[in-house]
């Protein structure tokens, strides 16, 4: 994925947890989607579907990267201004086949 500054073995580490565990969707959004993040800046996803809870322990405990992951449930209540921010901004990762 282009000007993330998400190494493609993370990204790839993303997609199979996503898949282990059921999820439907996973979209990265906030600084590195939008392309003005910097070095340290943490990867914020959202998360549809699955068993979010398995995922985010795994994928922390695999993914490739000494950066900090923040996780936004869009099964749960979020605010209309992240959820407008996530539609504007979001880059797919990766969405259940159907």
């Amino acid at each position: 994925m282009e000007n993330t500054g998400i190494k493609q073995s993370v990204l790839e580490s993303i997609v199979e947890c996503a898949r282990r565990h059921g999820l439907a969707r996973v979209v990265l959004f906030g600084s590195r989607a939008r392309g003005s993040h910097r070095p340290k800046s943490d990867i914020d996803l959202a998360l549809a579907g699955g068993d979010q809870t398995r995922f985010v322990l795994d994928l922390e405990e695999e993914a490739p990267t000494l950066l900090r992951f923040d996780f936004v449930n869009l099964d749960g209540p979020a605010s209309p201004e992240l959820l407008a921010r996530i539609q504007t901004d979001g880059k797919v990762l990766y969405e259940e086949a159907r």
